[in-house]
């Protein structure tokens, strides 16, 4: 509770994107307390304009002058060819002064921690934290900040809060993504366009129809739009105060990808929002009317809140467009000779851009003249009729769209315009001396006083004596810096004289000293040299001073009881039980993982115990309570974590307890590797976007296991598809259609990705060609892997059992160097058999961009 009464006091950040130098300007000059931003390198937007170093130190300098902070994004998965680079581009953003990074890679996370320590870290959504188990490994990293995943709730965030010194951050406003960040592979498997680095394609933005086995539209009917996984846009405007109450300190506004004009507008309002929460005696809306049709206006997908209070279903999601859908303007009243008349329910101005929503689709035109009756007028006003020139079709009736406000843009460049920028901080001044003495200038700024003395002595005047008037007049011309002269104190003789250069001259030395880069903390390039010297050294030891004794094996991950029978009837020697409980079919219940584990061990089978992709802070309890039973059993099984707050959960029941790591850790490097073998995890599922050259080189790593075969799961989600359009998903309420038949999500290109729910109402999005790497088994083998799995936790016992066999004999067979007597042509053909819609090889040869 002593931590939530700490945040309560804190006041509210206003964090806003930059994904060039104008919207950071257009940030700064709105009001941000904080601006984050990319480099031209290692961070997850890779599109957008971004910032060279001279840019970077820039900007950086501007913000400082005003008070504001800026965060540079490194939160992508970084590559071990890319490390030194890192290293070099880590001790630069130091030098120059950035405030702090933002990270999702837990070997990078562990790496600044050890050799800049310095350099302040906040955990990236792309981390996919949402509990306070998962915040409390954090601290162990060193970080200072975590950016909650989105799907997180009040009540949740307001938990965390309670329980981490860590300073909590939240998106508030902008683009959402349906799935957990970090997760997401969708666009990686798709187009080879990894979210995790930073090329996302976005194909949850595209089209799609929900289809049964039978590939019958189930939606045909509903007429409800067909981009049914793209999220409308968050706005928590009206929610500021809530989430200052529940401990929340920095609110974040989405947008790196968007224009200046779209910055200046949005954190201008927010900053009035945050503005008013101080300033209201009792709560009321914090946004009027008038600018919450500005927040409208200036870019929507329609508006929701997320996840904050419950899951909304359909109500979260934007199913008849992805893109911009401005503000009502009107509807058609004719087309006659060339001109539009439309009856207006809104200002209409030259220069604004229009779309009309017709029987033929939308169309979009800029608005140039506009005429009521014959005469050609400045605007248009709401209930007016009025006419625009327009050579396309429309009909009476068709609606019509603001997309773009001219006077409202216009504004917005206003704010951020070169050399008229009004964000500036007040000065307070007191001149001093008598006659004979040189007088002296204090400058007071919020945090720093400077003294400054004039080059010469004051005379007695004796004609024009110094009046405060001339001094002030003189003291507050600070023309383009960031500081205004707010109260001017004067202890002076009277009938004293300076000459004005004078004056001029200390108001000059004043503010250059306050532009003075205030002293903090800088380790030396030498210092840091020896840093990053002793952690390779601690690497390569790492490498060398496990002997690599695995064994070679299959893993089967399987999530049903008779899917793990059909396993063990095929010879499967290791077995990962457990995961997601799929509503298909019967998962395992605690009591069977028990007996499961000691039939298991019975039988000389190594059997691990797999946890969920995701849970939320509720289900981790329930976790814990299981755990803690089966700590009780008669020998624990070892488990596999699939999320950081696993880990935290399994050492609140013992430090000691046996665990391995699954491929949802993203573990894309040797420094995340090392992180978790480190931690004492037995063995690690590499990361499924390596391709083969990188997977060479962690295989000179023990314990490190590869996905060769099953689903490839590109998505998990809190929105359901099925339950949110047929099963009136809202809350806790469904009609739970998912349970009728099979799902799929048929794209545009008429491929079909099956769609799997848990029981926890999650959605999981699955390839829709399963990754087979039957062929490749040889070439893995002389990399040095020795552990392979076999992801078939939707299989059938039959398929189950054919592929544990083939894979069982033909792995045998390769450790056993009997390199004539496998060929891969047989397999191959049975496995496709088993699996017509085809194969894929997944990244193994092409890898991510």
């Amino acid at each position: 509770m002593n931590e939530l009464i700490t945040k309560q006091s804190q006041p509210l950040e206003l964090l806003a994107p930059a994904g060039s130098f104008e919207a950071f300007k257009a940030a700064v000059e709105n009001g941000a307390d904080a601006v984050y931003l990319g480099g031209r390198s290692f961070n997850a937007r890779a599109s957008a304009a971004n910032f060279d170093l001279e840019e970077l130190s820039k900007a950086i300098r501007y913000a400082h002058e005003r008070n504001v902070r800026v965060y540079v994004t490194v939160n992508i998965l970084i590559a071990d060819q890319e490390f030194q680079e890192l290293l070099d581009y880590l001790y630069t953003l130091h030098e120059i002064g950035v405030d702090a990074v933002i990270v999702q890679d837990v070997g990078v996370a562990e790496l600044i921690h050890s050799i800049l320590p310095e350099l302040e870290t906040h955990a990236s959504t792309q981390m996919t934290v949402n509990t306070s188990w998962g915040v409390q490994h954090l601290e162990t990293l060193g970080f200072c900040r975590v950016v909650l995943a989105r799907e997180t709730s009040a009540n949740e965030m307001k938990v965390i809060a309670e329980k981490t010194p860590l300073d909590i951050e939240v998106f508030v406003h902008g683009a959402l993504c349906v799935g957990y960040s970090g997760q997401c592979l969708m666009s990686s498997f798709i187009g080879g366009r990894s979210g995790n680095r930073g090329t996302c394609a976005q194909p949850c933005r595209m089209t799609y129809q929900l289809v049964n086995e039978e590939k019958e539209n189930l939606l045909v009917q509903k007429n409800s739009g067909e981009h049914l996984l793209s999220p409308r846009d968050l706005n928590l405007a009206e929610e500021l105060a809530e989430l200052k109450r529940i401990g929340i300190h920095s609110l974040k506004v989405e947008g790196r990808m968007k224009r200046p004009e779209y910055v200046a507008t949005v954190i201008r309002l927010y900053r009035q929002a945050i503005n008013r929460i101080e300033d209201q005696a009792e709560e009321g809306p914090l946004l009027t009317p008038e600018e919450h049709q500005e927040l409208l206006q200036v870019f929507n997908r329609d508006f929701t809140s997320g996840y904050l209070r419950e899951n909304l279903g359909a109500e979260l999601m934007s199913y008849s467009r992805p893109n911009n859908r401005g503000t009502r303007l009107g509807r058609v009243a004719r087309l006659e000779s060339g001109r539009l008349f439309i009856k207006l329910e809104a200002t209409l101005h030259p220069g604004d851009g229009i779309e009309l929503w017709t029987g033929r689709g939308r169309e979009g035109v800029t608005v140039g003249s506009i005429w009521r009756d014959k005469a050609e007028v400045e605007e248009g006003l709401h209930g007016e009729t009025v006419q625009i020139e327009f050579s396309g079709i429309a009909q009476p009736g068709d609606r019509v769209f603001k997309t773009n406000d001219a006077v409202l843009m216009e504004k917005a460049r206003e704010s951020f315009q070169e050399g008229r920028e009004q964000r500036k901080g007040p000065l307070i001044m007191r001149l001093s001396g008598h006659v004979g003495d040189k007088l002296c200038l204090e400058v007071m700024e919020s945090e720093r006083r400077v003294t400054v003395y004039s080059a010469n002595e004051a005379q007695k005047a004796l004609k024009r004596p110094l009046t405060r008037e001339y001094a002030f007049q003189q003291l507050s011309r600070l023309g383009t810096t960031p500081f205004w002269l707010d109260k001017l104190e004067l202890e002076i003789d009277e009938g004293i004289m300076l000459p004005v250069s004078d004056i001029n001259e200390m108001r000059r030395l004043a503010v250059e000293e306050l532009l003075r880069e205030k002293p903090r903390q800088r380790v030396e390039r030498q210092t840091y040299r020896q840093r990053v010297a002793h952690w390779k050294n601690r690497q390569t030891e790492g490498r060398a001073s496990v002997r690599k004794s695995d064994v070679p094996r299959i893993s089967v991950a399987v999530s049903d009881a008779e899917a793990l029978q059909a396993a063990l009837k095929a010879g499967a020697k290791r077995v990962l039980i457990g995961g997601e409980h799929w509503r298909s079919r019967r998962s395992f219940s605690l009591e069977e993982i028990r007996t499961s584990f000691g039939s298991c061990k019975k039988q000389g089978i190594d059997c691990v115990w797999r946890l969920p992709r995701v849970l939320n802070q509720a289900q981790s309890v329930s976790l814990l309570g299981d755990l803690k039973k089966a700590a009780e059993w008669s020998e624990k099984p070892k488990l596999m974590i699939s999320n950081l707050g696993e880990l935290e959960l399994m050492r609140a029941v013992d430090v000691d307890w046996p665990f391995e790591v699954d491929y949802s850790l993203n573990v894309f490097n040797e420094a995340s590797l090392a992180y978790f073998l480190r931690l004492g995890a037995n063995r690690v599922t590499l990361s499924p976007e390596l391709h083969h050259e990188q997977l060479n080189h962690l295989a000179k790593w023990p314990g490190v296991e590869l996905l060769a075969f099953g689903d490839l799961e590109m998505m998990v989600s809190e929105y359901c598809p099925v339950g949110a359009t047929l099963g009136g998903k809202k809350g806790e309420h469904c009609a739970k259609t998912c349970l009728k038949e099979p799902h799929y999500l048929r794209d545009r290109m008429r491929y079909d990705f099956p769609v799997e729910t848990d029981q926890e109402c999650r959605m999981h999005l699955f390839n829709v060609k399963i990754l087979n790497l039957y062929e490749e088994l040889a070439q893995i083998r002389r990399m040095g892997i020795s552990t392979v799995r076999l992801q078939l936790t939707r299989q059938t016992p039959g398929q189950v059992r054919q592929i544990v066999r083939l894979f069982s004999e033909a792995w045998e067979t390769i450790n056993l160097g009997k390199k004539t007597s496998w060929m891969s042509d047989e397999g191959m053909t049975e496995l496709a058999t088993l699996f017509p819609e085809g194969f894929t090889k997944g990244h193994f040869f092409r890898g991510v961009l």
